[in-house]
């Protein structure tokens, strides 16, 4: 097994493990805020809690992610299910998008028709709505990091947290004053965060999904480095993308001198791009000055050459 699989691997079991423990967490709160947010009458927990549904199908999406990429790769499917993770993630990216939908036509006429809400027990109940969060959004943190289906799963829990900041607000105000339109109000800067985060995680997927240099690498300090290894004269027709976020992949052609040894300056690239960009998945087509192309490609680091 390559360094790349083990690595991915390990993320695999401890996604997996994060996913399952903010699924259970949020399946119960999304039951106390939705009866809650009916018996009190709150706009705020009902858009929250319809918000956290959305949350539980994106996070059981996001589990059938996890456990598909964790499947070898396979004739078919030469670089594996990771980008399973990469699809999830902009189905989850599109349907914040329309959550707000929802919420916007509910806040606009409650705004201009406002309802009877309790606002004592709304509060108490959005305050645990927002400790459920907190608790999933740490479960999620550390591994959203590098991987992008976790970091899907995260931001909807994090916009999750905002609702629930604001239904908290929104109690307060109304239960302090008395005036009941900062309920649907509280729901349109809901609607306000989802948007943000969703753009976010829609950018970044369609990014992977296109083939995007990944925004970590400058594709010219990549070019620069492999044309400072002795033997080479040039480089061209690089190729750098990521199979999904943390997994990337290189080809490209190195131009060597004609007294170059050929093999020798494919092992130093391929070092090279280990050790300083992260790269283990690379491809170099080797072309001696003169003389006809000859390819040489660069194993996962881990695999016999």
């Amino acid at each position: 097994m390559s360094h790349g699989h083990a690595h991915h691997g390990h993320h695999g079991h401890s996604a997996v493990r994060s996913l399952t423990w903010a699924l259970g967490i949020t399946a119960v709160f999304f039951v106390v805020e939705l009866v809650g947010g009916w018996w009190t009458g709150s706009l705020a927990l009902v858009s929250d809690a319809l918000h956290m549904g959305f949350d539980l199908t994106a996070l059981g999406l996001g589990l059938f992610a996890a456990q598909v990429a964790r499947r070898p790769a396979d004739p078919k499917r030469t670089f594996g299910y990771q980008r399973v993770e990469v699809l999830v993630a902009f189905i989850n990216g599109v349907t914040l998008i329309l959550i707000t939908g929802i919420i916007l036509r509910e806040a606009y006429e409650r705004f201009f028709s406002p309802q009877d809400i309790k606002a004592k027990e709304m509060l108490v109940i959005a305050v645990f709505g927002l400790l459920s969060n907190l608790a999933a959004g740490a479960v999620l943190y550390r591994s959203s990091r590098a991987n992008i289906n976790l970091r899907g799963a995260f931001l909807h829990v994090v916009s999750d947290a905002l609702g629930s900041v604001g239904a908290v607000l929104a109690g307060i105000i109304i239960l302090t004053t008395g005036w009941r339109q900062a309920d649907p109000l509280v729901s349109l800067l809901i609607c306000l965060g989802i948007v943000v985060t969703s753009y976010w995680l829609v950018r970044d997927s369609v990014h992977i999904l296109l083939e995007g240099t990944p925004s970590h690498l400058e594709l010219e300090q990549i070019r620069s480095a492999l044309e400072g290894l002795p033997g080479v004269a040039s480089v061209h027709d690089l190729h750098l993308w990521s199979v999904t976020r943390g997994t990337e992949s290189m080809s490209g052609h190195v131009v060597v001198q004609s007294d170059a040894h050929t093999a020798a300056t494919v092992r130093a690239g391929a070092r090279l791009l280990k050790e300083r960009f992260g790269i283990t998945h690379v491809t170099l087509q080797v072309e001696t000055s003169g003389q006809p192309e000859c390819e040489d490609t660069v194993p996962p680091a881990g695999e016999p050459e």
